[in-house]
């Protein structure tokens, strides 16, 4: 044989063992992180032999669709999704123990960490942040300085702001100081909780077994509402609205105080920009700061293989560099890393970094039914809200959840 031809050939060998040893993960992920994913999954594609291969489910049927994949016996390597979602997936053995691995990794001490808390259960962990997001307020300083008060003193307690929603309220009857998503118990989770936890206090227990509904802090928090609700201080349409009513309310520059998201700063730079506005952590009663801990958590299914594995979570690791971190920013508006500020916002509006700041005492109710506790329209916890904010009977309305959460819990705790 020619030399030319045992050169070809050798090189042939070798292209085909380095196709033979590439790996392919494949990764589903909700579609609406399915942009930023899909493009971390391109950036890391054209860097590594091994490949991550995203596939977006709708978010509604992620979690359906996904248990029914493992139960048939033919799941994804790993899954994006709603990090509430997983002490359930957890619980029932369907998900990859990744504890080394996070342990190990330098900015393990930097992951958010409520994400870490919620992929743990017994003693191991499931999951990493991918893409999170946390609860803030925003209000109005050209609203704050025509109510006579200070545009740069964000209010540092529910009872403040309720103070100031009904100054505000008062410079005109189309003019009112509060807006928040009532007809919605994803949204009341959100944004209404955390007022309860920057008080001290929770709505389930720690290991999320036993409700804890009824406590002075919840009930401080409801009078706060209350008292708003009956000075005519809360826009009308945040009874039955959703969240495209909220944000369109305060660009209109008719609302004082918006319970909201970290996404705000962004759209409202981007698309109303003649809005005059800052931000804040979300306050309980009598102080303090707290926040809902959202986005996705990244999971990789019981029984994946070794080597698939090990491209997962070297995809991890891609994606938390800092670089990567930048682009997570400019995109989704968060880096799941909370050590790289001045990487990560340095070109963006500071704004940004009170959500981002509060991130690391952001909380997310560690509960094994978040569907029916919370997210349920005919749920408790709306139940709760509409009733006791709205209604007549406060003490009727705590009661009832307190025996409806109960009964749910019992019902769904892992024995």
């Amino acid at each position: 044989m020619r030399k030319t031809d045992l050169i070809l050939a050798a090189s042939m060998l070798a292209t085909s063992t380095g196709i033979a040893d590439a790996e392919e993960a494949s990764l589903w992920v909700r579609t609406s992180s399915g942009a930023v994913l899909q493009a971390l999954a391109e950036q890391y594609n054209t860097t590594h032999s091994d490949k991550v291969t995203v596939t977006q489910i709708t978010a509604e049927q992620m979690v359906p669709k996904l248990g029914a994949s493992i139960a048939g016996g033919a799941p994804p390597d790993g899954a994006v999704l709603d990090l509430i979602y997983l002490p359930t997936f957890a619980a029932s053995n369907s998900l990859e123990d990744i504890t080394d691995f996070v342990k190990s990794v330098p900015y393990a001490q930097a992951m958010s960490p409520s994400h870490i808390r919620l992929a743990t259960y017994g003693g191991k962990i499931y999951g990493v942040p991918a893409l999170p997001d946390a609860s803030i307020i925003a209000y109005n300083t050209d609203l704050f300085e025509k109510a006579g008060l200070d545009p740069k003193k964000a209010p540092a307690s529910l009872e403040e702001i309720a103070a100031d929603a009904k100054k505000i309220h008062a410079l005109g009857p189309d003019i009112y100081g509060f807006y928040f998503v009532a007809n919605s118990g994803s949204w009341l989770v959100y944004d209404f909780l955390p007022h309860v936890w920057a008080g001290g206090a929770d709505i389930l227990s720690a290991d999320g077994r036993e409700a804890t509904v009824d406590t002075p802090t919840m009930r401080a928090t409801i009078a706060a509402y209350r008292d708003m609700w009956a000075a005519g201080a809360v826009h009308p349409t945040a009874r039955s609205g959703n969240g495209n009513n909220a944000v369109e309310a305060f660009a209109s520059g008719k609302v004082g105080v918006l319970m909201t998201g970290s996404y705000i700063v962004n759209l409202l730079t981007s698309k109303y920009p003649a809005v005059k506005f800052q931000v804040a952590p979300i306050p309980g009663p009598n102080g303090g700061q707290s926040s809902f801990a959202g986005g996705d958590s990244l999971s990789l299914i019981k029984g994946i293989s070794p080597a698939k594995k090990k491209v997962l979570l070297d995809f991890v690791n891609f994606y938390m560099q800092p670089a990567q971190q930048v682009f997570i920013t400019k995109e989704s508006g968060m880096p799941p890393r909370t050590d790289v500020a001045g990487e990560a916002y340095a070109q963006f509006d500071s704004r940004n970094l009170v959500a981002y700041d509060v991130l690391a005492k952001a909380r997310t109710p560690y509960t094994f039914s978040s569907d029916e506790l919370f997210v349920s329209r005919t749920g408790p916890f709306l139940n709760l809200i509409q009733g006791a904010i709205f209604g007549t009977d406060v003490d009727g309305a705590i009661k009832k959840a307190q025996a409806e959460f109960t009964r749910i819990l019992d019902r769904t705790n892992p024995k």
